[in-house]
């Protein structure tokens, strides 16, 4: 058809179109398309828009042709031959063209938005839809745009589950943007320590990351043992930090406090101020402060970077296990765990489903899977992890505190660190 709006059709057996040409309107080309056939020659009109090509003729009893389906033919003249489709025609066309909405509506769907991580969606998600028969509809964003959007369809919410750090769950409460988990059919919590369910379980932690300092194998020998390392002047333009506009910044923030107080990096988020006169002595060392994480893996994992502060577990051991030159160390200070936090939206639709969704992220088995699959330590007691993977006992942090004084922490940060 010429536009898909509308087809002109003729048999091309005479060589002149005598009579009238006219138009199928939408719903008729669409009707037509593939299922209409000549009861002269037994053909079908494959596609719209192209003359009918007639080959040897095919009888069939009474003139007429029936294709699969029951679908009825249409005589051509032999003047015009002007296709009439019927009006059984065109309603099967219509119910052709209703079904795979039909279909779409037989299986409940959740829409759940996060940042995106490898493994989520080729590898945990799939097992869940295979348990429990949904389907799940995930759009990958960073945490404070996922707020965003929960924000802007507040009146009426289309996300069923959010998947943020504990930083923005925070502001999604303080905006009664989130229903609160205690008292829903969510029976694994029961199991979950008590550090992963924040703000009496207003949201729950579905895996807690480990974030300390990723080194690049082929150039640093042994592992770090402490943060001080970092501030070797061996590194001098060897370091990548962080900016602090993303969350695992707080740890080189974290290190330098521990080093300037001589407490232990659980205590020192209160006190992270005496940490900014220590981090303005590593800007010698600092070859950039990344806004952009991917292009500061391809440095560090190229070599260029031997110390990169602070990715996660996600991406350092994820990349470890593809063969890159990278790995985590565990310095004797501390090891942070990242917030992975995972929240129902409020009034958002089929709650029911997004409560089995969170369940099941805290099945002990599923659990386990999760923490070989991103490399991080399981919230549920019952969990076990699997071999080969072996975190220390992990900081977790007030990370309201963390929420309240970030604006102030980023201006200082890029005013006395960011500043060259």
């Amino acid at each position: 058809m010429g536009a898909a709006a509308s087809a002109t059709q003729r048999h091309p057996g005479f060589g002149g179109f005598q009579g009238r040409r006219r138009r199928l309107p939408r719903q008729a080309a669409a009707a037509v398309q593939g299922r209409i056939a000549c009861s002269e020659c037994g053909r079908p009109w494959s596609r719209l828009g192209q003359l009918h090509r007639p080959g040897p003729p095919a009888p069939r009893p009474g003139g007429g042709t029936v294709l699969a389906g029951g679908d009825e033919t249409v005589t051509c003249r032999r003047t015009a031959m002007l296709i009439r489709p019927t009006r059984r025609a065109l309603l099967g066309g219509a119910a052709l063209l209703a079904t795979p909405s039909i279909l779409r509506a037989q299986t409940p769907e959740i829409f759940v938005g996060g940042p995106a991580s490898p493994g989520l969606t080729d590898i945990l998600f799939p097992r869940i839809e295979k348990k429990h028969g949904f389907k799940i509809l995930f759009e990958g964003t960073n945490s404070l745009i996922n707020l965003e959007k929960i924000r802007s369809n507040r009146a009426r919410p289309t996300m069923t589950v959010t998947m943020m750090d504990d930083p923005v769950l925070i502001l999604g409460e303080r905006e009664g943007l989130l229903l609160p988990l205690r008292g829903l059919a969510i029976p694994n919590m029961a199991d979950v320590q008590a550090e992963a369910k924040p703000r009496e379980s207003m949201w729950v932690n579905w895996c807690f990351p480990a974030a300390s300092i990723s080194y690049q194998t082929q150039n640093v020998k042994p592992a770090p043992a402490s943060y001080a390392e970092v501030w070797d002047r061996k590194y001098r333009d060897k370091v990548i930090l962080i900016s602090m506009r993303i969350t695992q910044a707080v740890v080189p923030l974290l290190a330098a406090t521990s080093l300037a107080t001589g407490k232990p990096m659980a205590e020192c988020l209160k006190l992270a101020d005496e940490g900014f006169s220590k981090l303005r002595e590593l800007k010698p060392n600092i070859l950039q402060i990344t806004t952009n994480p991917p292009q500061a893996q391809q440095l560090h994992e190229s070599g260029e970077v031997d110390l990169y502060l602070s990715p996660d577990s996600r991406t350092t051991l994820f990349r470890k296990s593809q063969r890159a030159p990278v790995d985590l160390a565990f310095p004797k200070e501390g090891t942070v765990a990242m917030p992975a936090g995972v929240a129902l939206v409020k009034g958002g639709p089929n709650q029911a489903l997004g409560e089995k969704f969170i369940n099941e992220l805290l099945d002990p088995e599923t659990q386990a899977l999760i923490a070989g699959t991103f490399y991080s330590k399981p919230t549920n007691t019952k969990a076990v992890a699997p071999a080969g993977l072996t975190l220390p006992d992990l900081v977790v942090l007030d990370w309201e505190y963390f929420a309240d004084n970030r604006n102030r922490w980023i201006e200082r940060f890029e005013r006395e660190i960011s500043a060259r």
